[in-house]
């Protein structure tokens, strides 16, 4: 039988007061902001696991991270999973749009310091490896809330608004990692929210996730480690609502101490199950897989159709930049018809897996990967590894009707929005790394 072991360590990577936050300059810290690393190893494999407080992450950060872990521990680039909170309240890390927000241009120096503290954190969690016994546990957390309205029969389609109807994910998980005097070590929570009870804040804030994290941590006198793995969150917020003036439901959006409140009762529920959970020693095979997959796009506009829509732009004294820059791709026969994102398995024995995505994964599509994925518990990451923008479900497609409701090939460049094709992709992938890790 072999040993489950595993460590973990943190960094603080919250920046100076007067850093900017999205083109913001913050006026205080409202909460810190960490990575977490967890390493565990089967004594053939490690994995490793990082949680950010961060909204998203470049590629390249990920590329950087893996090659000095690889470097500090011998640990292969492969093994490391990067999951942000999608926390709004924290210094931006990738500038998307290459001519617009040019004060959203990430801070080289924070960046310098990002990638030591991760990939050091990392080298110390593998440091620290003890002995482990490990469990697993689901509760129903009911305070998420689809946020758009479909209007399929409209120009407009969906409408930003709560959608008690629309399709969510009400579980929230918990892997428990605890000492072998059965003392928790690590509890790594996944649950389904954008981390935006404070909007753009002034003040830097790991928002909900941070407190949650922060509530479990103090009930085990800080001997324990919380982790935050948001799931499939693109179209889903916290159920933190106002009423606007004709009695209808709106998002609200609130103070640092809204943020505390949320995290505190989501922590509620991880505490329930958290508390229910029975650690046991396992012989377990620890597993790392990715691959990269196309992510289709629907079908290209004409050459004809974006010139004229350039030359209406710059009459009307809008931002073309999309259409400069994929005009000539599509005039020479260039323009990609996909998007290349990598998804990522990291397997506990036959039970228990993370699946991980490079973006705002719609719950339909983290639902669908639950089901069908031969796994009793599978934690799905979004906003991992990468940020390719909203990662729409194929039904979610057909609900938008004539117009998508997200523009996000105009801000990330792509020559048009992701198809329907996006859903059953990623879907196939994730099931071909699980059945290929057996």
């Amino acid at each position: 039988m072999s040993t489950l072991t595993a460590g973990v360590a943190r960094a603080n990577i919250t920046p100076p007061v007067g850093s900017n936050t999205w083109g913001k300059p913050t006026v205080g810290i409202a909460g810190e902001l960490f990575a977490k690393a967890l390493v565990i190893s089967d004594g053939l494999t490690k994995a490793v696991l990082v949680t950010m407080d961060l909204i998203q992450l470049r590629g390249k950060i990920t590329t950087e991270v893996r090659r000095r872990v690889e470097e500090m521990t011998g640990i292969p680039g492969r093994c490391v999973m990067l999951a942000a909170s999608h926390t709004h309240c924290t210094p931006d890390t990738s500038q998307y749009h290459p001519g617009r927000n040019v004060e959203r241009i990430p801070d080289p120096a924070y960046l310098d310091q990002l990638l030591a503290k991760i990939a050091g954190a990392v080298a110390e969690a593998d440091s620290r490896l003890v002995e482990v016994k490990i469990g697993v546990g689901h509760g129903h957390a009911p305070f998420n809330i689809n946020r758009w309205v479909p209007t399929p029969d409209g120009p407009t389609g969906a409408r930003w608004a709560p959608n008690p109807d629309g399709p969510t994910d009400e579980t929230l998980s918990v892997l428990r990692i605890d000492r072998t005097d059965g003392s928790p070590l690590v509890a790594v929570v996944n649950y389904a929210a954008h981390a935006s009870v404070m909007g753009w804040g002034k003040y830097f804030c790991a928002d909900y996730p941070g407190f949650l994290q922060e509530t479990l941590e103090r009930v085990y006198d800080g001997k324990m480690t919380a982790m935050f793995v948001n799931g499939a969150s693109g179209d889903l917020k916290i159920k933190f609502l106002t009423k606007k003036e004709d009695g209808s439901d709106n998002f609200a959006y609130g103070s640092v101490e809204d943020a505390r409140r949320w995290g505190r009762i989501v922590a509620g529920v991880a505490l329930s199950v958290m508390e229910q959970i029975e650690t046991t020693e396992q012989d377990v095979r620890v597993g790392v897989s990715s691959r990269d997959v196309d992510l289709p796009i629907c079908p290209l506009p004409s050459a004809d159709e974006v010139a004229a829509q350039l030359e209406e732009g710059r009459a009307a004294g809008e931002d073309t930049e999309w259409e400069e820059w994929v005009l000539p791709l599509l005039r020479d026969g260039t323009a990609p018809t996909a998007v290349v994102g990598e998804v990522q398995l990291l397997r506990l024995g036959d039970d228990i897996a993370l699946v991980a995505v490079p973006g705002e994964l719609y719950v339909e599509i983290g639902l669908r990967m639950k089901r069908e994925l031969p796994f009793k518990h599978l934690f799905v990451a979004g906003y991992a590894n990468h940020y390719l923008g909203y990662l729409p479900s194929a039904s979610s497609c057909h609900r938008d009707g004539v117009r998508s409701r997200e523009g996000c090939h105009r801000v990330f460049l792509y020559p048009a929005r992701f198809s329907e094709g996006l859903e059953p992709a990623i879907v196939s992938a994730a099931k071909e790394l699980a059945d290929n890790s057996k």
